[in-house]
């Protein structure tokens, strides 16, 4: 389904019942599919889960690149809360989407109940992410650095991109073959993810606003993760007041993914005590 927000009209389907949860995808640059074709929409059995495209990703609308900013993210997110009737909500976030869930929170703190934070980061760590890539997978670094840089020009590029980096994004990648599968419905978008690398991230620091978010987060890492450290889910966990720590010792980034009965009982878990 599509909602008319302003200056943007997203796209977001309905999952489960339950608390209502807003599900912000990752990339920037692809959709809200790789949370449906994965275990993680399992979750529909405790929650109902909005999942929706970000602005100039997926089926969402496009009005202008230079409107994808962090602030107008979390403003969609919470236009959305509002249209949907919910008076207050859940955010999960894995990747990018973890970005805009703490924007969000310490954005709109009135309409949150609790937020899920997946393979994270509060700040840019491009550094350390290139020396984890190097130590991981020394063959992959010129596709590594072209990730770094933002440096995809062409949509149908995304796809090839992230198979070719599969070793890195996951610890055992000899779940190669399906995990393009999982992938099988997304529609890319090179322009958003030469954005997010290019412009938004290399400022994107949200560290002295983590105090201020004092709601339930659940903080998920994965031991291997190149693109979002672990130190990074550390460091949220250190500084969020309300916060608790799951590292995922088997895992990189797609946690979810690799190992998807502990993802699912640990965030069940959590829902239950939160």
């Amino acid at each position: 389904m599509h909602i008319t927000l302003d200056d943007a009209e997203l796209f977001y389907r309905i999952e489960g019942s339950g608390d209502p949860a807003l599900v912000m995808h990752g990339g920037l640059g692809i959709d809200h599919t790789p949370f449906l074709n994965t275990g993680f929409n399992k979750l529909s059995d405790s929650l109902e889960l909005t999942y929706y495209d970000h602005r100039c990703n997926g089926r969402s609308s496009c009005p202008g690149i230079q409107t994808l900013t962090h602030e107008n993210l979390a403003g969609d997110a919470e236009k959305l809360r509002a249209a949907l009737g919910h008076e207050s909500i859940t955010i999960i976030g894995h990747s990018y989407g973890g970005i805009t869930a703490l924007e969000y929170a310490w954005r709109y703190p009135s309409n949150l109940r609790r937020v899920v934070l997946i393979a994270t980061m509060p700040v840019y760590a491009r550094e350390e992410a290139r020396e984890i890539a190097e130590r991981r997978a020394p063959h992959l670094m010129a596709t590594a650095d072209r990730v770094l840089r933002g440096d995809i020009d062409r949509d149908e590029e995304m796809v090839d991109v992230m198979m070719e980096l599969a070793p890195l994004y996951l610890n055992d990648y000899r779940r190669f073959a399906k995990e393009k599968e999982d992938f099988k419905d997304m529609i890319p978008n090179a322009a958003a993810f030469q954005h997010s690398f290019r412009e938004l991230l290399p400022t994107y620091d949200v560290r002295d606003k983590l105090a201020n978010i004092d709601v339930p987060v659940l903080v998920l890492g994965g031991r291997y993760d190149w693109i979002c450290p672990l130190s990074q889910s550390e460091l949220m966990h250190e500084r969020l007041p309300n916060s608790e720590l799951v590292i995922f010792e088997e895992c990189a980034h797609a946690l979810y993914v690799e190992q998807e009965e502990f993802f699912l009982t640990t965030v069940k878990d959590w829902l239950q005590r939160t």
